[in-house]
């Protein structure tokens, strides 16, 4: 196990490598010059004036130079200054990762908690009547985009029953349930729609391991299907299962735009946004290196609890 975690280590600090460069080259590919954008159109007709901010933000130097002085800063933890506010990138980083991170752990819990009941009972009574509404309600979570799914909740939750705030966010040292309250909304929009790729991996996934001969002998020895279900073929049928919740979960990092712009919650992806409108280069390339990173982390993670769950995937490397 322990040489199966630094396998995966090292692999992941070459994709993040490899991610630093093309994070570099891509943002500075992006039209516009940063230093007019900043200066706006009165200072930014003045040469002189914007040949002294280009020099001072060492805009003027190679690409090369520019690169190894950014990551020389990154690995001091030094993500640079934002061009339009002029305040660390580092700060804004730490203010918004964890707001992002939240979102989508409360959306994946929604998915899972509602994904895996609906998967295992669809596969548990495929040709039944329960089987089928529970397949059907998967398809719809599916199916429905998360902008009209959330805008349904507002209407529902915070304009007719006036149970949750329609938007906004609270920081929980602050208001701990108002915190929570504000949250919910946003999370079961991210849930709802990611519950039925759950569901729906979950009854392929454990179809396709009820067939197999180690359910067969302990259904012979004595074990109930219900038992032999849970016991034996459940865990095995959590390996894909985890690998899309992974893969879902990296996905997020960049793409709650909507989900955070609907409810007014001030995550990674609004920020990475508002940035590329403002070709604020610090604080697009300190966005996404942060989105690559945590991605990385992800995957390694779920790489570990899927060979916790299936020695087969330690044994392929």
């Amino acid at each position: 196990m322990l040489t199966f975690f630094f396998e995966r280590l090292l692999s992941s600090l070459i994709t993040l490598a490899i991610a630093a460069v093309a994070v570099f080259l891509i943002v500075h590919m992006i039209p516009g010059d940063p230093v007019m954008i900043m200066l706006g159109e009165a200072a930014g007709g003045d040469p002189e004036t914007v040949a002294r901010v280009t020099r001072e933000l060492g805009l003027d130097k190679p690409l090369l130079t520019q690169f190894l002085h950014w990551i020389g800063n990154i690995v001091q933890g030094d993500f640079g200054t934002s061009i339009r506010s002029g305040e660390p990138v580092a700060e804004a980083l730490l203010l918004r990762i964890p707001r992002s991170l939240e979102l989508i752990l409360g959306g994946l819990i929604v998915a899972v908690l509602l994904g895996l009941p609906l998967g295992v009972i669809s596969a548990r009574k495929r040709d039944t009547v329960i089987g089928t509404l529970s397949s059907t309600v998967a398809v719809i979570g599916f199916s429905a985009p998360v902008f009209v799914t959330g805008v349904l909740l507002v209407v529902c939750f915070a304009v007719w029953l006036q149970w949750l705030p329609s938007s906004g966010y609270v920081a929980f040292g602050d208001d701990p349930w108002l915190h929570l309250s504000c949250l919910l909304l946003p999370s079961l929009a991210i849930g709802i729609n990611f519950m039925g790729v759950v569901a729906r991996v979950t009854r392929a996934s454990l179809i396709d391991t009820m067939r197999r001969d180690y359910v067969a002998m302990a259904r012979s020895k004595g074990l109930s299907r219900s038992r032999a279900l849970i016991r034996h073929a459940l865990p095995n049928a959590m390996v894909p299962v985890i690998a899309i919740v992974g893969i879902r979960a990296g996905n997020l990092l960049g793409g709650t735009v909507i989900v955070e712009a609907l409810f007014d919650w001030p995550g990674l992806s609004s920020l990475l946004v508002s940035a590329s409108f403002a070709r604020d280069y610090p604080l697009m390339q300190g966005s996404l290196i942060s989105i690559f990173a945590l991605f990385i982390v992800i995957s390694l993670m779920i790489d570990l609890a899927q060979s916790f769950f299936d020695p087969r995937v330690r044994a392929a490397t």
